[in-house]
């Protein structure tokens, strides 16, 4: 069978209009501001033209999806599976809380380090411990199960043994894990740099010079080691100690790696929350060198969070909320939660700071241009009123960049800049400088091969890359989005990376992916099963005497499943296409190159005309009566009187 996927979609930009114009040409090429989109050759692309014959790809079984006909008003029961699946999802965005996280034995490590604050010779936090002992790999290492990085899994690995060496428990473990890191310690010369866990050159060091004292046996002489200090101390002395202790950094988030701190001052800068920047290791080290009792509080929140465990982060609230949104609305399937994304967006506003934007956790003193674009883009889309303005404390020159000091880029942090930009109003300079740089540097990425990601593992980011520039957002189909997404999203294999490899199920699971592809097989099914039914109306209509070809149906109907996709909005698709071709029908008859008489004067012909615009008005009018409960025949045969 032939396939088609259909690309659907109808932009919902609630306030203030975004001035996207869009025009439909004969030639299927939509246009705004000066440039052009050839839909033309997606129709192509997803058409396959063999008799006129409307298939689809990547169909997943739904058997239990059933079809109703009535006329022409197609009524399509949700499959028990999609709709629990819709269901758990919206659990899942009801319950995000302060966002989810994977549980990261370095953090765990660092927490299970602090001693009892009573006075006795055992930890604080004996359920950290346990949890260490309880996860070890069988290879002796600590770290991401499924996805290998050498830096993951040492820094993991060297913090879990320096723990079960400080309280001296399970040596057999703590010995497993010291001949994992002599084994594999030669493979940090063979690292991926770009796949370097944030602030390795820093905090490893530190974790090296407690494991030296603790007399644990580590060749610490191997040239790889010693490199890695030296990166260390040329990294330091290029950071102003003032710096550290006055505005707030992304250096708040490795304070473990530092030494000879002033903790006077720091403590200024810490969060509401009494974290140093949601970092549960910083927060651990602050509290062992103060003893503060708002480190503390926060430590044991996390901790019974949980379960014995600690994440890289927390909260996550900010990150967890608009990541999983934009997940939603690439996968085709965010018209399911409506309610909920208003929620989350609220949430989202309310610690909204102009001045600054946000981090992935709330209430934060310091600030990304990731989360800021994002939460920018998609606050607008929803209607928010938002001040794109606040991204200049993201510009340097003529460039943008997401931490003040990175010596490299993100190109999924400059993908989600670049996509923001082009959620613009006339006049902000701001967004067009956004969208020449990101455009610019996305491109570069691209041709030079350069798309692996410091913040992020996913399936396909070149693919994600490459459609944006490809198709800009005022000229995107989401049901051609969702298609494409399908295929470049990694579900639960998605990782990302912080100090250590971590995931966040709130933004990457295969719930989300399995439901996506439900819903996108039955909107397929169900254009399939719509596409039958109007290729026996065309034939009975006898538009061919008029010229017009089953190919010209096929894209007329294309067209409108472009905008109207929901299984539910049968009735508009059809009309949408009808109405097409009624108009072709129309022009056809008065504006034939060669007028003759048998043709433009037959009776029949002419009757012909009638017959069908009037059956098709008739029809609309009562079907919109049946749906709206108004009476629109009036203003439909004025408007073909006028047209």
């Amino acid at each position: 069978m032939n396939a088609l996927n259909f690309p659907c979609h109808l932009h919902a930009v609630k306030g203030k209009a975004l001035f996207l114009k869009r025009v439909i040409t004969r030639n299927c090429q939509f246009q705004t501001e000066g440039s052009v989109v050839n839909y033309k050759k997606i129709f192509c692309k997803h058409v396959r033209n063999a008799g006129n014959s409307l298939g689809y790809t990547g169909e997943l079984q739904t058997e239990d999806t059933k079809y109703l006909l009535d006329g022409e008003n197609i009524q399509v029961t949700r499959t028990k599976k999609t709709r629990k699946l819709v269901e758990k999802i919206k659990d899942m965005l009801n319950d995000m809380k302060d966002g989810r996280s994977s549980v990261s034995p370095y953090d765990t490590a660092w927490v299970a380090l602090i001693k009892d604050i009573n006075g006795s010779d055992r930890p604080q936090f004996p359920s950290c411990l346990e949890w260490i002992i309880e996860n070890q790999h069988s290879d002796g290492s600590w770290g991401e199960q499924f996805v290998f990085c050498i830096y993951d899994r040492l820094l993991n690995t060297l913090a879990c043994v320096v723990a079960l060496t400080t309280w001296n428990t399970t040596p057999e473990k703590r010995n497993k894990g010291v001949l994992f890191i002599k084994e594999n310690i030669c493979k940090l010369e063979r690292g991926n740099v770009e796949n370097m866990t944030c602030g390795f050159e820093i905090v490893f060091p530190a974790l090296l010079d407690k494991a030296q004292h603790l007399d644990i046996d580590i060749p610490y002489n191997a040239p790889v080691l010693k490199n890695i200090c030296a990166r260390r101390d040329m990294k330091l002395k290029r950071i102003p100690k003032d710096v550290v202790h006055t505005i707030p950094t992304t250096l708040l988030f490795s304070l473990e790696g530092f030494c000879d701190l002033d903790w006077k001052r720091l403590l200024k800068l810490q969060m509401q929350d009494g974290s140093f920047l949601t970092s549960i290791a910083s927060t651990a080290f602050a509290f062992m060198e103060t003893n503060d009792l708002n480190c503390l509080r926060y430590l044991q929140r996390v901790v019974k969070k949980y379960n014995g465990g600690a994440p890289h982060s927390y909260p996550v609230d900010m990150q967890a909320r608009l990541w999983a949104i934009d997940r939603l609305q690439r996968l085709g399937i965010s018209y399911y939660f409506e309610e909920e994304f208003k929620d989350m967006l609220d949430h989202v506003q309310r610690y909204w700071n102009q001045d600054i934007g946000i981090f992935s956790g709330r209430n934060s003193n310091f600030c990304d241009i990731d989360d800021t674009c994002m939460a920018i883009r998609l606050l607008r889309l929803y209607g928010y009123d938002v001040n794109p303005d606040v991204l200049n404390k993201f510009k340097d020159g003529d460039k943008f960049f997401c931490l003040m000091g990175e010596t490299d880029k993100s190109p999924t942090a400059m993908y989600n800049l670049y996509r923001c930009s082009q959620v613009s109003f006339p006049g902000e300079k701001i967004l067009e400088d956004a969208n020449k740089f990101t455009h610019n540097f996305l491109q570069h990425c691209l041709s030079n091969n350069q798309s692996l990601d410091k913040w992020l593992i996913a399936k396909d980011i070149p693919g994600e890359i490459q459609y944006a520039l490809e198709v800009p957002w005022y000229a995107s189909l989401p049901r051609v989005e969702a298609r494409s997404y399908l295929e470049q999203y990694g579900g639960a294999n998605d990782i990302w990376i912080g100090k250590t490899l971590h995931r966040m199920p709130d933004i990457s699971n295969n719930v989300y992916l399995e439901a996506a592809k439900l819903d996108y097989n039955k909107c397929q099914s169900q254009h399939q099963f719509e596409w039958t039914i109007i290729q026996e109306w065309f034939t009975q209509c006898n538009f061919q005497h008029f010229g017009i070809s089953k190919k010209e149906l096929l894209e007329d109907y294309f067209l409108g499943a472009t905008s109207i996709f929901e299984v539910e909005r049968s009735r508009e698709r059809l009309a949408w296409a009808k109405s097409l071709i009624m108009c072709k029908m129309i022009t056809s008859y008065f504006t034939q190159e060669k007028p003759t008489t048998s043709t433009k004067n037959s009776n029949e012909t002419r009757q012909m005309l009638l017959n069908n615009l009037l059956k098709f008005l008739h029809q609309l009018s009562e079907e919109t009566y049946e749906t709206l409960g108004k009476d629109i025949h009036l203003q439909l045969h004025s408007a073909v009187r006028i047209y």
